[in-house]
């Protein structure tokens, strides 16, 4: 069932490390790597770009927390679901994992019956983030080219002195003939506008 999902472990024990991955593996599950550190994980997952990442808190160099904020704030693509382990079960550690992209927390000792439920529910959470963004990014580009149409629209209107309507089908027309999207003929209009200006 979860053999396409790619995980990354970050973990500076590597006995512990070794574990997960043996657990994960066993499941089913492709470990792409393993990172010692929180600056380590950063960097694998802009180089490996996994669908999930495994994180524990107490890290040298950068802890946890602080790279998993990282990791979301500053990543090229998706959203990656990151599932944090700790020893510790303090208020203030989940509070601050709520705040830096973690989907999913452990206290340990970690075992089979914890791990992959924690693992399918973030990867899940993550999937549905991502599809969210991907709806907003399409309405905020929608939205620009609304825009930018509408201004187009505007300028021939009171260039030919025509109406709105015979405006609109002139520059429907026009995106037609020169094989260009809608938006891009906004664009050009409003630059040779704004260059005559």
């Amino acid at each position: 069932m979860p053999a396409s999902i790619s995980i990354l472990v970050a973990e500076d024990d590597p006995t512990i490390a070794r574990d997960y991955k043996i657990i994960l593996q066993e499941y089913g599950y492709k470990v792409v790597g393993i990172a010692n550190d929180g600056e380590e994980a950063i960097s694998l997952s802009s180089a490996l770009q996994p669908d999930l990442i495994l994180m524990d808190i107490k890290m040298p160099k950068l802890n946890g927390l602080d790279a998993a904020r990282l990791i979301n704030e500053n990543r090229q693509g998706s959203f990656i679901p990151i599932v944090l382990v700790t020893a510790y079960a303090e208020p203030s550690l989940i509070q601050k994992a709520k705040h830096c992209g973690v989907l999913g927390y452990l206290v340990k000792p970690v075992h089979l019956d914890d791990l992959v439920p924690a693992v399918e529910l973030a990867y899940s959470a993550g999937q549905k983030i991502n599809a969210l963004e991907g709806v907003v990014d399409n309405l905020s580009e929608e939205l620009e080219a609304r825009k930018l149409i509408e201004r187009a629209k505007g300028l021939v209107m009171k260039r030919l002195k025509i109406p709105e309507d015979e405006a609109m089908r002139l520059l429907q027309r026009e995106s037609r003939r020169q094989r260009i999207k809608l938006k891009e003929l906004a664009k050009s209009i409003i630059a040779s506008y704004a260059a005559l200006s």
